[in-house]
């Protein structure tokens, strides 16, 4: 009994979420209309449609035309009805985004984190919150949801690790749950971004997306059907350390030839640097600034009009090519989002890895997928994360959002 009545939940709950989707992406429908695209009864339909009626999601807006019969009545979603805040966190800086129902952003704001400690971080990213809710009524927010580096376990929102910073067992979830009296959702700034492109970026027509993240780390959302995929620890997507060249430079992870320490941000800076120290080139020499502190905005001037660094960029693509058509080949997902700092600074990345994809993948699935930059750039993880909590609200109900006040949502 207890089985049936969990699985008549879960039923409930992708209902209301197909439901949420549908009134979101066509804005305006009649129930008649919704029932014929979900299958799902007009019981179904009118009980869900009630409900987020009361919440103030849906309003009626009165007959519409019918080519027969009864003229059925139709429902504009209000995407401004609620608002949600979407928080990136990261050890040298904060981003924040308010986003209306469709994920559409209002307001932003950021700040740089004067320190490496995740104290800091979480203090900048609390003023970034309570400078975006600071004049609205608590009762229109939805929740707060917060992209974060490393290895997350949604479900208590603690950081378990974060190697590449040093961070271990932050309590990201309850530190926000403490101070503001909304639902609080904690994910991987990856998976955050993922979620991000398929609900309003590059991948909203498409149901199976990746995003591969490629910044001080690499590491891969996967979305399928419309949800993001969650692997039994919560760990899945650490694309950063699967082994290209065996015995390759050691990674921070302890492992050898991970692609992180290939083709991540500081990776490709340290191989640039002590190229350009041994074979120094006229126009290497014109950087205004001493080596060590080569930055990627440097590199990128220096891309395709420096040999060295034109190799190097090549070199990682290749890597992040063998590592996409491997993702290609295991997942046929239609579409492959690559984005992060690194892809920002250097955006001619992306057609050199989709090259070597296209070289290495099966010719089935590579003929299915498309290649692409982020489509939300740095906005990319902070709307992600506020997607994640309309997913979630979406799927609990909206009549029950006001009940998940200080929760965790997973």
């Amino acid at each position: 009994m207890r089985r049936l009545r969990v699985d008549a939940r879960v039923a409930a709950e992708l209902n209301r979420a197909m439901v949420f989707d549908l009134l979101r992406s066509r804005q305006v429908v009649s129930r008649i209309g919704l029932a014929r695209e979900t299958s799902l009864s007009k019981a179904t339909i009118s009980q869900i449609v009630d409900e987020f009626i009361r919440a103030g999601f849906v309003e009626t807006l009165g007959p519409g035309q019918s080519e027969k019969g009864r003229r059925p009545t139709l429902l504009r979603f209000d995407p401004r009805s609620r608002v949600v805040v979407g928080v990136e966190i990261s050890d040298s800086s904060c981003a924040a985004v308010l986003t209306d129902l469709s994920g559409d952003k209002l307001r932003s704001a950021s700040s740089p984190v004067r320190a490496a400690a995740p104290d800091d971080a979480l203090h900048v990213a609390s003023m970034l919150v309570t400078e975006l809710t600071a004049e609205i009524p608590s009762e229109q927010i939805l929740g707060i949801g917060i992209g974060t580096p490393g290895l997350v376990d949604s479900q208590s929102g603690i950081i378990q690790m974060a190697p590449d910073l040093g961070w271990q067992n932050v309590s990201v979830g309850p530190y926000f749950a403490e101070r503001f009296s909304f639902p609080v959702a904690v994910v991987n700034r990856a998976k955050a971004a993922a979620l991000g492109e398929a609900w309003s970026g590059a991948g909203r027509q498409v149901s199976d997306l990746v995003y591969v993240s490629v910044s001080t780390g690499i590491s891969a959302g996967i979305v399928i059907g419309g949800q993001l995929y969650r692997g039994v620890s919560m760990s899945e997507g650490e694309l950063g350390h699967i082994t290209i060249v065996p015995d390759g430079p050691l990674c921070q992870c302890g492992n050898r030839g991970c692609l992180q320490a290939l083709a991540a941000g500081p990776a490709i800076l340290a191989r640039v640097r002590e190229r350009l120290r041994a074979n120094p080139s006229p126009v290497a020499q014109t950087i205004d600034r001493p080596l060590d502190l080569l930055d990627l905005g440097t590199l990128a001037e220096l891309t395709n009009s420096e040999e060295t660094v034109t190799a190097v960029v090549d070199e990682a693509a290749c890597y992040l090519g063998i590592a996409g058509a491997n993702l290609v080949n295991v997942l046929n997902p239609g579409m492959l989002v690559f984005g992060g700092a690194v892809v920002r600074a250097l955006p001619t990345l992306v057609p050199r890895i989709e090259r070597e994809i296209r070289r290495r993948a099966l010719s089935v699935p590579a003929a299915a997928v498309e290649v692409v930059s982020s489509q939300l750039g740095r906005d990319a993880v902070s709307i992600g994360a506020a997607a994640l909590v309309l997913r979630r609200v979406s799927v609990v109900g909206a009549a029950h959002a006001s009940r998940l006040a200080g929760t965790m949502l997973s």
